[in-house]
């Protein structure tokens, strides 16, 4: 079911299809990973991306094959990393973060080395989103943080690109979102779920752990009044005997006080 091999999700399924962003003009991470969490994502090949925002059909949530057939990957939650230090505790605890810098005029034009703002450089209006990945030291003691961009190989160091931090310019990281996601679609998870459930582990009386045991409590009386107006001596004689055979003891009836 799960393997270890890079899924590329459909940009385009958002694009045109959530309310809370706004196409091809950009949007909010964080409503971005709602969606994931609420909807989950579905695999580029289901919906590629097409260069420009399309109308969503009106029933594509309900009419998409990947997602009839729940190959969707689901959000489990996301939290917010501020600063240096906590960017780099949840980088090493659980991985990659996404960073939201200020672009300047000459990040489109980096194409090796540490990138920092040049002082001729001017501000483009609203932020761009990245992956952090790490960070290294650099010889002067500052952190260059380790960044894959969304434009491609072509741009930067075959998509990548460092950044000098804690400068202020680009504000890389002022803060990160750290996101939680499960390594499976919905279908193979459900799959897994179901299987775990299923399996036997006692023989023909093993117990499913998603479910209620039908073990009685064991204690040494049990209170059966409103049991035995509902139930024929013979059926009770059969429960109580099928019970001590799960339990592994006698099972006895006290009669209760009045």
């Amino acid at each position: 079911m799960g393997s270890n091999h890079t899924v590329k999700l459909s940009a385009q399924e958002l694009i045109d299809c959530d309310d809370n962003s706004f196409g091809c003009e950009g949007g909010y991470g964080n409503k971005v990973l709602t969606w994931g969490k609420k909807k989950g994502f579905i695999e580029e090949s289901c919906m590629p991306y097409g260069g420009k925002a399309m109308e969503c059909e009106v029933d594509h949530l309900e009419g998409n094959q990947c997602r009839l057939e729940q190959q969707i990957y689901k959000v489990n939650d996301y939290c917010l990393a501020m600063q240096g230090e906590n960017l780099k505790r949840e980088i090493f605890k659980n991985g990659p973060v996404l960073g939201q810098m200020t672009p300047f005029t000459d990040f489109l034009a980096y194409k090796e080395g540490t990138y920092h703002k040049t002082p001729e450089s001017f501000k483009f209006n609203g932020q761009h989103v990245v992956k952090i990945l790490g960070w290294s030291s650099s010889i002067d003691g500052n952190d260059e943080w380790i960044v894959e961009n969304t434009w491609g190989e072509t741009w930067g160091e075959k998509g990548y690109v460092k950044m000098v931090g804690g400068r202020g310019d680009s504000q890389i990281d002022f803060y990160g979102l750290g996101v939680s996601v499960l390594p499976y679609t919905m279908y193979d998870y459900q799959s897994m779920q179901n299987m775990a459930s299923n399996t036997n582990f006692g023989g023909e009386s093993g117990i499913n752990f998603d479910e209620e045991p039908d073990i009685l409590p064991t204690d040494d009386s049990m209170d059966i009044e409103g049991m035995e107006e509902d139930m024929t001596q013979e059926q009770l004689d059969e429960l109580l005997a099928n019970l001590g055979e799960q339990v592994g003891e006698k099972v006895e009836i006290h009669e209760m006080d009045e």
